[in-house]
C-alpha cells in the first residue's frame, strides 16, 4: 500500500511541497490511477519551469504508459497550450488543429503556478478543457494510488510530439483579431516563467519587440517571486515602462494563466478594471454579451457598467467554479477574477493570459486602454494585500467566516445587497438568515462593503474589502480582524 499525503489534493488541483509532500513516485502512481480510475487512453502533458518539473513529467509519463496510456509530450509550455489541445480534441472550434487530431481524452499540466519554488502540482483537465475536481474524479484518484504498489518507475521524459503553438496562435489572433501594435513600446515581464513562450510567436507575428525581462525560463525563480498579483514583484517591470517611456507593460505568473499589466505612469491595472476594460471591448465588438465578475470585484467596475444600464453576472471565486458556471450558462461570453484570470467562452470556457494580452493590445493601440481605466468611477480603495486568518481546518474557516459576517450585518444594519455563494453559484439578494448555509458571503452598503470565504486549497478565511476612503477602510478592516480573532478562538 502506497503512502499518499493526502494534503496536495485540493478542490481544484494537487499541489504541495516537492519532494516531501509529492515527488516522482507521487507522479508514477499518479499516471497509473488517472489511467485505470478515469479512463483515460490518450493523455496530453505538459510542465512548467520548476527545477523538479521535467523529473515528474518523466515520472508521470512513466506511470500512464504501465497502465498501458498512450502519452502526447508538450514538454515546456503554458498551461493554456494544454486547455488548447484538450478543448481542440473535444472539436470545440470548427476544424480542429493538426496537433490535437489525435482526440486526447486527459491533459495534464505540471505546475505549481504562482507558488514559490519549492511548490510544484498537477492540474487535470478532461477533453473540452473541464476540470477535475475532487469530487469529480480526484478522490477516487487518491485512493487508488494509496491502493496501488509502487512497482517499477523507469522510463525517459516522452519526447515532444504534441507542437501546438503556432495552431493556439492563429486560433487567438482568428478570435480577437490582430491588433496594429506595431508602434507600441512594450515589456514583457515573464518572471523566470513560461510567459517568455507566449511572445515568441506573438512578437513575430506582430511586428513588435519588446523589451524582454526574466523571459529564461528558470524554476529558481531568481528575478523575483512568480506571482504578479504583489505588487513587489511588479516593481522591475514598472521600473522599466517609466524608465524607458513605454505605453505599457505585461507580467505574467508562473505557468502563464494570469497576466497583469502596468501603464507609463506606474499604474498597475487590477484585476476588477481589467475585467471592465475586457468587458467593453465585447460590448464594442458584440451588442449586449452576458458577462461574469468574480465575487470580489470592485465597485469600480460593478458601478461602472450599473451606471450604463448593464448588469453583469456575479460568479464565485476560483477557477473552477467559474468554468462549470459558464458551461452552464451559454450566454456567458466572458467572465473575470481579482486574481488576474479571464475566461472566454470561446475558448472551450478556459482563462487565457494569451487571448487578454491581444485584447489589452488592442485596446492600447486604439488609445482606449488608459482612458477606460481612468474613466472608472471612484474613489474606491483597497488593502494592498487580501487580509487572510489561518485556522485549523476548512470547516473552521467556513464556521468562523458565516459568524464573523452575521456580527458585522448586526453591527452595520442592513446593506444594499448580500450576496452568497451555495452549491458553487452565487445567489442575489439574500437576507441575513441565508448566510448560515453559504460558502461566502458579500455585504454592500454605500460607501465601504466587505466579502468574506474560506480558501478552496488551504484551511484560511480570506477577507476583501473596500471603501470610499482610506481612513474607512482602515476603520472597518480592524473591526473584521478583531471580528475573526475574537470568533475564530478555540
Amino acid at each position: 500500500m502506497a503512502q499518499v499525503d493526502r494534503r496536495v489534493f485540493k478542490s481544484y488541483d494537487i499541489r504541495g511541497t516537492y519532494p516531501d509532500q509529492l515527488d516522482e513516485r507521487f507522479a508514477y502512481l499518479l499516471g497509473r490511477a488517472l489511467a485505470s480510475v478515469l479512463g483515460a487512453r490518450r493523455v496530453a502533458v505538459g510542465h512548467d519551469s520548476r527545477l523538479s518539473s521535467p523529473s515528474l513529467y518523466a515520472a508521470l509519463a512513466a506511470g500512464l504508459r504501465d497502465a498501458k496510456a498512450d502519452v502526447g509530450g508538450m514538454g515546456l509550455c503554458a498551461t493554456e497550450l494544454v486547455y488548447y489541445v484538450m478543448g481542440s480534441a473535444a472539436e470545440r472550434h470548427p476544424g480542429g488543429p493538426k496537433a490535437a487530431s489525435g482526440a486526447f481524452d486527459l491533459g495534464v499540466m505540471i505546475t505549481a503556478s504562482h507558488n514559490p519554488p519549492e511548490y510544484n502540482g498537477f492540474k487535470v483537465v478532461r477533453a473540452g478543457g473541464e476540470p477535475v475536481s475532487g469530487a469529480g474524479g480526484l478522490d477516487e484518484v487518491r485512493r487508488a494510488m494509496e491502493a496501488m504498489d509502487v512497482g517499477a518507475m523507469a522510463g525517459a521524459a516522452p519526447p515532444k510530439t504534441v507542437a501546438a503553438e503556432e495552431e493556439y496562435l492563429d486560433f487567438a489572433l482568428r478570435l480577437v483579431g490582430t491588433p496594429q501594435a506595431q508602434r507600441l513600446r512594450i515589456a514583457v515581464d515573464a518572471g523566470n516563467g513560461v510567459g517568455g513562450l507566449l511572445w515568441e510567436g506573438l512578437s513575430c507575428r506582430l511586428g513588435v519587440e519588446p523589451v524582454r525581462l526574466n523571459c529564461e525560463p528558470d524554476g529558481r525563480f531568481p528575478a523575483h517571486h512568480p506571482d504578479p498579483s504583489h505588487r513587489q514583484n511588479l516593481e522591475q517591470l514598472i521600473g522599466a515602462v517609466r524608465a524607458r517611456r513605454l505605453d505599457l507593460g505585461f507580467c505574467y505568473d508562473g505557468d502563464a494563466d494570469r497576466v497583469v499589466v502596468a501603464l507609463p505612469d506606474g499604474h498597475v491595472v487590477d484585476g476588477s478594471e481589467m475585467i471592465a476594460c475586457i468587458a467593453e471591448r465585447l460590448l464594442s465588438r458584440r451588442p449586449s454579451p452576458a458577462f461574469g465578475v468574480g465575487q470580489t470585484t470592485s465597485r469600480r467596475a460593478l458601478d461602472h457598467f450599473r451606471r450604463r444600464g448593464v448588469e453583469p453576472r456575479i460568479v464565485p471565486v476560483g477557477h473552477a467554479k467559474i468554468k462549470r458556471v459558464m458551461r452552464a450558462d451559454p450566454e456567458m461570453a466572458f467572465a473575470g477574477e481579482d486574481a488576474g484570470h479571464y475566461y472566454y467562452r470561446d475558448f472551450f470556457c478556459c482563462d487565457s493570459s494569451l487571448i487578454t494580452t491581444l485584447h489589452v493590445l488592442h485596446l492600447a493601440a486604439e488609445g482606449r486602454l488608459e482612458a477606460l481605466v481612468r474613466s472608472l468611477p471612484g474613489p474606491w480603495v483597497r488593502p494592498a494585500d487580501e487580509p487572510a486568518f489561518a485556522f485549523a481546518n476548512q470547516a473552521h474557516a467556513l464556521q468562523v467566516c458565516r459568524a464573523v459576517s452575521l456580527r458585522m450585518l448586526e453591527r452595520c444594519g442592513a446593506p444594499l445587497e448580500i450576496t452568497c455563494e451555495r452549491e458553487g453559484r452565487v445567489v442575489r439578494h439574500c437576507t441575513p438568515a441565508d448566510v448560515e448555509a453559504c460558502d461566502g458571503v458579500r455585504a454592500d452598503y454605500a460607501d465601504w462593503w466587505f466579502c468574506v470565504r474560506p480558501s478552496g486549497t488551504e484551511p484560511i478565511a480570506r477577507l476583501a474589502l473596500e471603501a470610499r476612503s482610506a481612513g474607512l477602510l482602515e476603520e472597518r478592516q480592524r473591526e473584521l480582524s478583531a471580528l475573526f480573532g475574537e470568533l475564530g478562538a478555540p
